[in-house]
Protein backbone atom coordinates (compact mmCIF):
# COMPACT_ATOMS: atom_id res chain seq x y z
CA UNK A 1 0.00 0.00 0.00
CA UNK A 2 1.01 3.53 -0.98
CA UNK A 3 1.12 5.27 2.48
CA UNK A 4 2.00 8.87 1.33
CA UNK A 5 -0.83 8.47 -1.05
CA UNK A 6 -3.18 7.08 1.46
CA UNK A 7 -2.67 10.29 3.73
CA UNK A 8 -2.97 12.80 1.01
CA UNK A 9 -6.29 11.15 0.82
CA UNK A 10 -7.16 10.98 4.66
CA UNK A 11 -8.18 14.48 5.06
CA UNK A 12 -11.16 13.84 1.77
CA UNK A 13 -12.53 10.60 3.29
CA UNK A 14 -12.63 11.73 6.44
CA UNK A 15 -14.64 15.10 5.27
CA UNK A 16 -16.60 12.32 3.50
CA UNK A 17 -17.25 10.65 5.85
CA UNK A 18 -18.50 13.22 8.16
CA UNK A 19 -21.08 14.62 5.33
CA UNK A 20 -22.66 10.93 5.36
CA UNK A 21 -23.10 10.92 8.74
CA UNK A 22 -24.42 14.25 9.29
CA UNK A 23 -27.29 13.50 6.53
CA UNK A 24 -27.64 10.14 8.05
CA UNK A 25 -28.55 11.45 11.39
CA UNK A 26 -32.30 12.19 9.90
CA UNK A 27 -34.69 10.71 11.91
CA UNK A 28 -38.44 9.41 10.97
CA UNK A 29 -39.47 9.11 7.18
CA UNK A 30 -36.49 10.97 6.13
CA UNK A 31 -33.96 8.56 7.36
CA UNK A 32 -34.50 6.16 4.58
CA UNK A 33 -34.43 8.91 2.07
CA UNK A 34 -30.73 10.13 3.34
CA UNK A 35 -29.42 6.44 3.42
CA UNK A 36 -30.49 5.66 0.00
CA UNK A 37 -28.53 9.11 -0.96
CA UNK A 38 -25.65 8.50 0.93
CA UNK A 39 -25.30 5.45 -0.68
CA UNK A 40 -23.82 6.15 -3.91
CA UNK A 41 -21.79 9.20 -2.38
CA UNK A 42 -20.46 6.31 0.43
CA UNK A 43 -19.27 3.84 -2.51
CA UNK A 44 -17.47 7.02 -4.28
CA UNK A 45 -15.87 7.46 -0.87
CA UNK A 46 -14.85 4.02 -0.65
CA UNK A 47 -13.06 3.54 -4.20
CA UNK A 48 -11.72 6.99 -3.88
CA UNK A 49 -10.27 5.83 -0.93
CA UNK A 50 -8.83 2.24 -1.82
CA UNK A 51 -7.86 3.91 -5.65
CA UNK A 52 -9.48 1.25 -7.26
CA UNK A 53 -13.10 0.62 -8.97
CA UNK A 54 -14.82 -1.84 -6.29
CA UNK A 55 -18.01 -2.37 -7.93
CA UNK A 56 -15.91 -4.02 -10.93
CA UNK A 57 -13.46 -6.15 -8.73
CA UNK A 58 -13.71 -9.73 -8.85
CA UNK A 59 -12.67 -10.25 -5.40
CA UNK A 60 -15.72 -7.85 -4.03
CA UNK A 61 -17.81 -9.35 -5.97
CA UNK A 62 -17.55 -12.82 -4.72
CA UNK A 63 -17.25 -11.16 -1.17
CA UNK A 64 -20.78 -9.72 -1.95
CA UNK A 65 -22.07 -13.49 -3.16
CA UNK A 66 -20.48 -15.36 0.17
CA UNK A 67 -22.08 -12.14 2.30
CA UNK A 68 -26.00 -12.80 0.83
CA UNK A 69 -25.45 -17.16 0.86
CA UNK A 70 -24.82 -16.19 4.40
CA UNK A 71 -27.56 -13.97 5.12
CA UNK A 72 -30.35 -16.25 3.23
CA UNK A 73 -29.23 -19.31 5.27
CA UNK A 74 -29.45 -17.23 8.63
CA UNK A 75 -32.85 -16.27 7.29
CA UNK A 76 -33.66 -19.86 6.40
CA UNK A 77 -32.07 -21.23 10.36
CA UNK A 78 -34.01 -18.56 11.82
CA UNK A 79 -37.47 -19.79 10.68
CA UNK A 80 -36.70 -23.15 11.19
CA UNK A 81 -35.99 -22.26 14.16
CA UNK A 82 -38.74 -20.16 15.31
CA UNK A 83 -41.04 -23.18 13.08
CA UNK A 84 -39.58 -25.48 15.97
CA UNK A 85 -39.97 -22.84 19.10
CA UNK A 86 -43.89 -22.27 17.84
CA UNK A 87 -44.98 -25.92 16.65
CA UNK A 88 -47.35 -26.78 19.17
CA UNK A 89 -46.50 -30.17 21.04
CA UNK A 90 -48.90 -33.16 20.00
CA UNK A 91 -51.61 -33.52 22.71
Amino acid sequence: MNWIAFALKLPAVIGGIVGIVEKVKASGPDKKAAVMAALPESIALAEFAAGRDLLNDPGVAALVRAVIDAEAAVVKARAALKAGLLAKKPA
